[in-house]
């Protein structure tokens, strides 16, 4: 996957640094993780191939990933933005949005694919949007809940771009 996104940029005249291989190996490593940028930056950090990337970088690669449309940026009200690697031969899958904690988790494309043929088919609705969020609590804050335990809360308000 990581020669892949490397051929996508040389397809676009970008070069193909070892700081764009190396945030774009994080992402692959972290799939279904949605690191935020600070994370990739400690990631990159902690790996020998990243000591001499610093912030700004981070932040720019992966505006630039985002318009390339190799990253999706996922964002949650009142938290930093996330990413995840969704290269333009992979569709944009859907996720459940936990509205205590934020946790993002990603919906099985079979479950979304039924849910959409059912709903969308009764209702005569044509979608535009490629991305589907739904959101409720996981199992984790449910069983906090139950067991008089407390999980980390957000803002819950959310919107995924």
């Amino acid at each position: 996957m990581l020669e892949r996104a490397c051929r996508l940029l040389q397809s676009y005249n970008l070069r193909n640094t070892p700081q764009r291989r190396a945030i774009l190996a994080i992402l692959i490593e972290s799939r279904g993780e949605h690191p935020d940028s600070e994370e990739i930056y400690r990631r990159l950090k902690a790996n020998k191939t990243g000591k001499k990337v610093g912030r700004a970088t981070v932040y720019r690669t992966l505006e630039l990933f985002e318009k390339l449309g190799i990253v999706a940026r996922l964002t949650l009200d009142g938290t930093p933005a996330r990413y995840e690697l969704i290269l333009p031969e992979r569709f944009v899958h859907h996720h459940l949005v936990c509205l205590k904690c934020g946790k993002l988790i990603e919906l099985d494309d079979l479950a979304a694919k039924e849910f959409k043929n059912t709903v969308f088919r009764r209702k005569g609705f044509t979608v535009a949007d490629k991305a589907m969020k739904i959101y409720g609590y996981c199992r984790d804050c449910q069983n906090a809940e139950q067991s008089g335990k407390s999980t980390a809360v957000i803002d819950a308000s959310a919107s995924i771009q």
